[in-house]
């Protein structure tokens, strides 16, 4: 009887779905499996990982992978133009297996020897729909063998701590190796939608388990990441109940996959049969791509034989009690600001640009021997190098009638200073509903180089004091482009230097437009700016979301419209904390995508039947909307027109190394 009774409530925790005893019992067994739906996929990704540089593109067949049509030849990515010309050889190919599959889908028997190669690579059983359906789903993807390659001697310095992180949470420590694929354990690596890190974490989803602001953001920190990366990979395991889902929810998200498994049940299922606007081939191919990078860099003296990976670097940290200066503790420390930069990767620029201090409650990270030196990391820090709060972010919006003299009169401020926060032109031409950075004391900000190589003599910068633009110039305006010229997509592009769009600037209204009293409590009125939600509002307020819903009356899932008018409760923060906090979300995202990519060109594109102002974002150009509204601030993107002008900035990466997987 007390046997059968144990052997029932083993039975009951196998299948009660109780989180902890799941996730041990995936980590006492091979949590990762191989199903035969997925076998030709992981091959493929094994192929790009260990067989195919950079330089090499696969054409495939985006749903049968181990249908290659051919390996093309691609220039070396950090090669000045690469992408362009890459693009073309990309395109070239694909139309070329487009024209033979449509040519086997008239005639299914062709006479010519490629169109036979071709046919058969569908095995006997093909017919004229089989290459029809295959016309459309024709895909290159760049290899990666080089790249994947520096990731595994980059991973040296921190695969093992990660794995211990892993095991902490109760989680198996394979799980370490998914940083090859989302990330090639580049520490700088950030995608053009706003993912940081080795972790690739937005910022939304990063906000859930780290601190994401202006001043520090853990996202760039390996460690921190890591930490948080198991909260999350466990919650969505808890959640899915397997392995493959949890990782595929990685690329997916929970909830896509919480309808995905009620759609379909098992992963298996999932993997064969899902259809979903969203669900391609990324989502369809994460859990591959893990399994291929987890075998790759288990083994990886078989396929790069022997490396010498990077070591970790030891460290000791000491918190701050309260806020501090960079240079202060650089000087308390004997240490140079380098070196607190590379260990401290979650300080954002700011703070070693003086516009911030550390933030209180942080820990430093130290060498070992300092730490040592000052008695542990408990060793109080001398009182005066704390100060008593944060450095405020100040701006100013731009109006009518203003200069960069008179702003900077107005302000206290010198004239080449302000040109400088802000990465204007030599002229200081500014527009109308620009947000300024103020420079505050103290701080040495980076000096555009543009402007800098203006002044190698080293003479005062001279500002021209123009007025304010009423509004500011399209691109294609201001290099004299005829629009009724224009074809879908330009050829000629306007080289950025020629455009009068400043990227860094920060635009719109920002600034809560008045203040009222309602029952006796403050109530401020704004307008909503692009990438803005009530989400946004809530977090910068420091209240629930359904507070604003309930001051305005929006029903619950309502979605914000841009210059919707928005009230907002001023009890907990004032007017000008909550505009400096928006203010730091703007400037924080514009300068995170700034310093990972820059705008080469500027093109015109006419509007299609069809196009949304997302597509064009996420699909067709992949780009974050707030830059695609920085070239076009007049028009207005929820009703797009057939054959209307935009201007479309050029964008690419100005480091290698990460995500930069070119496929098409």
């Amino acid at each position: 009887m007390k046997k059968n009774y144990l052997i029932s409530i083993v039975i009951y925790l196998v299948f009660s779905g109780n989180s902890l005893f799941s996730v041990e019992l995936c980590a006492a067994s091979d949590p990762f499996p191989v199903y035969p739906c997925i076998e030709e996929n992981v091959d493929f990704w094994t192929d790009v990982y260990t067989k195919y540089p950079t330089t090499q593109g696969i054409v495939h067949d985006d749903t049968n992978l181990h249908i290659i049509y051919d390996v093309i030849e691609l220039l070396p990515p950090e090669r000045h133009g690469a992408r362009k010309t890459n693009r073309k050889r990309i395109r070239n190919a694909k139309n070329k297996y487009k024209k033979i599959l449509e040519k086997l889908a008239r005639r299914a028997f062709a006479s010519d020897g490629e169109a036979r190669r071709v046919a058969a690579l569908f095995g006997p059983n093909a017919d004229p729909a089989t290459f029809r359906r295959a016309m459309y789903k024709i895909r290159c993807q760049t290899g990666q063998k080089d790249r994947f390659r520096e990731g595994v001697i980059r991973s040296g310095a921190y695969v093992d701590q990660i794995k211990e992180i892993l095991r902490s949470h109760g989680l198996p420590e394979d799980l370490a190796y998914l940083p090859h694929v989302e990330s090639s354990f580049d520490t700088k690596a950030y995608s053009k939608f706003g993912a940081a890190g080795v972790w690739q974490f937005t910022r939304s989803t990063g906000k859930r388990f780290m601190t994401v602001g202006y001043a520090l953001d853990e996202r760039w920190d390996p460690i921190r990441s890591s930490e948080a990366a198991a909260q999350l990979l466990k919650q969505s395991y808890e959640q899915l109940g397997s392995w493959p889902m949890a990782i595929t929810a990685y690329n997916h998200g929970i909830r896509g996959m919480l309808r995905a498994k009620r759609a379909n049940g098992s992963y298996e299922a999932i993997f064969k049969d899902y259809k979903s606007r969203i669900f391609k081939f990324a989502s369809r191919n994460f859990y591959p791509e893990f399994l291929a990078a987890r075998k790759v860099a288990k083994d990886y003296e078989r396929y790069f034989g022997a490396l010498e990976l990077d070591k970790p670097v030891e460290m000791q940290k000491v918190v701050l009690t309260g806020y501090a200066s960079i240079k202060d503790l650089s000087r308390y420390f004997e240490l140079d600001i380098g070196t607190i930069r590379r260990l401290n990767p979650s300080l954002r620029p700011p703070v070693f640009e003086g516009q911030k201090y550390v933030p209180k409650g942080y820990a430093l990270r130290l060498p070992t021997h300092v730490v040592q030196g000052l008695g542990g990391s408990s060793a109080e820090l001398p009182q005066g190098i704390y100060k008593a709060r944060q450095k405020p972010s100040r701006f100013y919006r731009v109006k009518r009638g203003d200069t960069v003299s008179k702003i900077a009169k107005m302000h206290g401020l010198k004239v080449s200073d302000l040109v400088f926060a802000n990465n204007l032109n030599s002229r200081g031409t500014i527009y109308v509903n620009q947000n300024l950075r103020l420079p505050v004391p103290g701080e040495k900000p980076d000096v555009p180089k543009t402007i800098h190589d203006s002044d190698k003599k080293g003479e005062m910068l001279e500002v021209t004091d123009l007025l304010v633009s009423e509004d500011q110039p399209q691109p294609q305006q201001a290099a004299g482009l005829a629009p009724q010229h224009t074809p879908l997509v330009s050829e000629a592009r306007i080289p950025a230097s020629e455009s009068s769009v400043n990227p860094t600037a920060v635009a719109g209204n920002l600034e809560v437009e008045r203040v009222m009293i309602q029952q006796g409590k403050p109530i401020g009125v704004i307008r909503v700016a692009i990438e803005e939600t009530l989400g946004h509002y809530a977090e910068w307020l420091g209240i629930p979301t359904q507070k604003i819903r309930q001051l305005n009356g929006f029903p619950f899932g309502r979605t914000l419209r841009l210059h919707q008018k928005v009230k907002i409760p001023l009890e907990r923060v004032s007017k000008e904390q909550f505009e400096e906090a928006r203010f730091e979300y703007h400037k924080n995202i514009q300068e995170d995508f700034l310093r990972a990519y820059k705008i080469e060109t500027v093109q015109m594109y006419r509007v299609k039947n069809g196009d949304t102002i997302w597509t064009l974002c996420i699909e067709v150009f992949k780009m974050p909307l707030w830059l695609l509204k920085k070239y076009n601030p007049e028009v207005d993107f929820r009703d797009l027109e057939w054959s209307q002008k935009l201007m479309i900035p050029v964008v690419e990466k100005k480091v290698e190394g990460g995500p930069g997987n070119l496929a098409l």
